[in-house]
């Protein structure tokens, strides 16, 4: 792993852990990483914080959600065609749907 990655890894470690922890953890390579990844897998489980899956209804919804939004920040036109375009692509993927360029 870069080391520009490590330490840019380790700054934002240390915002929730001491920074000698955030610095080990940064580091990590190989079974240890496996291992603590693993660890921290099961406990964001245990506390039911791990991301849910994408469904058909939630990716409609967003999209439902964006057509209504009142934007604090403007976004460019380009922006919002991004945004478009991703939950777009994932609702496809959900689907079992290939777009066309």
């Amino acid at each position: 792993m870069e080391s520009t990655q490590n330490k840019a890894i380790e700054k934002v470690l240390s915002r929730v852990v001491t920074e000698e922890t955030a610095e080990e953890l940064a580091n990590l390579e190989g079974k240890a990483l496996e291992e603590t990844f693993n660890s921290l897998y099961e406990q964001m489980d245990y506390q039911k914080l791990l991301p849910q899956e994408p469904t058909v209804s939630g990716v409609l919804q967003g999209l439902y959600d964006l057509t209504q939004a009142e934007f604090q920040e403007r976004l460019s036109i380009e922006e919002y065609q991004e945004i478009l375009y991703q939950q777009v692509e994932l609702l496809a993927s959900l689907l079992g749907i290939k777009l066309e360029d």
